[in-house]
């Protein structure tokens, strides 16, 4: 789906009167990313979820990028954890990576970072069907398989997958709420 008013200035207004976000970054005249994004609530977003036996971290970013009249709703995610054999800075990062900051929190420092694009239009399937073959196939992430709880209905459930894909969902449909 195409968007009404394909221009930069105007997305970026938008998504500002929409409070989505402390700060929309524009880092060209085709990326947005939502820096400080905020909950419908207008509380802070949970942007980071964590591992609690291996303290692997993941960080949650989300931005746009425009193409003509079309637009891609981007996924910015850092691994982070305490090997501290290796530890991306800023200058690392390549192409439109470049707008996304490098998540951390507590002690940790990313590790990799993960950029996860598809069609704003796309639905929830095509959503997590994204994100299940753009991030969670990475061997990397391997961790992600062994987040298990048990749910109130006696159900295993894989809840750090479950909070990416949810958390991206919710976010996805904001933007696309405030765009069309």
């Amino acid at each position: 789906m195409p968007l009404p008013d394909p221009n930069i200035e105007s997305v970026k207004s938008r998504l500002e009167r929409a409070q989505l976000a402390g700060h929309i970054y524009q880092h060209n005249q085709h990326l947005l990313v939502l820096q400080e994004p905020w909950a419908e609530d207008g509380t802070i977003l949970n942007n980071f979820v964590q591992h609690e036996l291996s303290a692997d971290q993941i960080g949650l970013q989300f931005g746009l990028r425009l193409s003509g009249n079309q637009c891609d709703f981007l996924i910015g995610v850092t691994h982070s954890n305490q090997d501290r054999c290796y530890e991306i800075g800023a200058g690392n990062l390549k192409a439109d990576q470049k707008a996304f900051n490098l998540l951390y929190a507590f002690y940790n420092y990313p590790k990799a970072f993960y950029l996860v694009s598809l069609p704003l239009s796309a639905n929830s399937a095509q959503l997590t069907d994204a994100i299940e073959t753009q991030l969670f196939s990475q061997p990397s992430l391997d961790f992600l398989n062994t987040a298990i709880k048990t749910n109130p209905m006696g159900q295993q459930v894989n809840w750090m997958k479950t909070f990416i894909v949810q958390q991206a969902l919710e976010m996805k449909i904001r933007i696309q709420t405030c765009l069309y």
